[in-house]
């Protein structure tokens, strides 16, 4: 049971309470508009860099979790130990001085401020799902082994996307060079480990709150302040150049700085806003360092319009492709910035 809800069940860039989103991050309106091609602004960037936070979450038990939340003002985490199996009692009983309990549960909370204050035993800021009813995938995801995609090489991607309707969908890798890490690398960052070994791993966290705060904060200035990749750069021509949405599952700010607003995956929208004729005017969705359907969102596509092919750029073959669907092998970094100068000569 431990083994398989531990995972992060909330990864989401925020604006935090109180304050207006920038007009870049407005609310979509339904239907195909929800795609159209929205630019970021050198000042829209600004003011979302100064209101945008991350908020992640990951869960160890059914009402045990590690969470954390950013500004460009704080960094606070908690760690919430509620019912967990007889294994770590010894561990919990070494650190009960670090806790501070309550009828159900024992909680560690800490926060450290930019002008390097500190406080801790915040109240806690409980999320409000549980792991088994976290809402973050829009339908089942579209995983495949041993399948046999039909391979593709830079030429004829220029001319598919000269000539059919697309949308460009990023994940973690589109971002790697530019130093933002990508899950597996932020949870070596700060010292994660899986499945029944998650607590123990949280060991350095409590004795040592302040560093690994500082953790959380080089995460965040690596994806609110690094800059955009010839990658981002060329999906901002390549999207102008189609009039179409860039969507991504990305925490960070990397496409607004590039100058385009992305759609950041929303289920809940997708689900109410969206129906089959949303997808049927677009042949191909063309996946950029998205290893994972960890949204479910491609599922989605090919539900909605079974017609409709995927193209995936990356070193390897991800899991989503079928057998109908299409890879090309290579450096991101590279084969967009070429292939946006083909289709936009300077």
């Amino acid at each position: 049971m431990l083994r398989q809800l531990f995972r992060p069940i909330c990864a989401s860039l925020v604006l935090l309470a109180g304050m207006l989103a920038p007009s870049c991050l407005k609310a979509e309106t339904p239907s195909i508009s929800l795609f159209a091609t929205k630019t970021c602004s050198p000042e829209e960037l600004t003011q979302l860099l100064k209101e945008k936070g991350l908020d992640m979450c990951w869960h160890f038990g059914p009402d045990s979790y590690l969470r954390f939340g950013s500004s460009h003002e704080k960094v606070y985490f908690e760690i919430v130990a509620g019912t967990l199996p007889q294994a770590y009692d010894d561990f919990l009983t070494r650190f009960q001085d670090k806790f501070v309990k309550t009828e159900k549960q024992l909680t560690f909370s800490y926060e450290l401020k930019k002008d390097g204050s500190e406080a801790f035993h915040l109240p806690v800021n409980t999320p409000n799902v549980r792991p088994e009813e976290y809402s973050y995938i829009v339908t089942e995801r579209r995983i495949f082994e041993n399948t046999h995609p039909q391979h593709l090489n830079q030429a004829e991607l220029i001319e598919l996307i000269k000539n059919k309707n697309v949308l460009f969908y990023t994940g973690a890798g589109v971002s790697l060079d530019s130093g933002v890490p990508a899950m597996a690398e932020l949870q070596e960052l700060l010292g994660l480990e899986a499945n029944e070994k998650f607590l123990f791993s949280l060991e350095k966290a409590l004795i040592h709150p302040r560093e690994f705060a500082s953790k959380i904060l080089t995460f965040h200035n690596a994806c609110l302040l690094s800059p955009p990749t010839p990658a981002h750069l060329a999906l901002k021509g390549l999207s102008i150049f189609k009039n179409t949405r860039i969507l991504t599952e990305n925490l960070d700010a990397l496409h607004e700085a590039s100058g385009i607003a992305p759609y950041r995956v929303d289920p809940h929208q997708l689900r109410q806003e969206t129906d089959e004729t949303t997808f049927h005017p677009f042949d191909y969705i063309i996946c950029v360092g998205l290893s994972y359907d960890d949204r479910g969102f491609l599922g989605w596509y090919k539900e909605k319009n079974p017609q409709g092919k995927i193209i995936a750029i990356d070193l390897k073959q991800p899991s989503y492709l079928g057998d109908e669907d299409f890879l090309l092998t290579g450096d991101i970094q590279k084969i967009l910035p070429a292939v946006q100068q083909a289709l936009i000569p300077n």
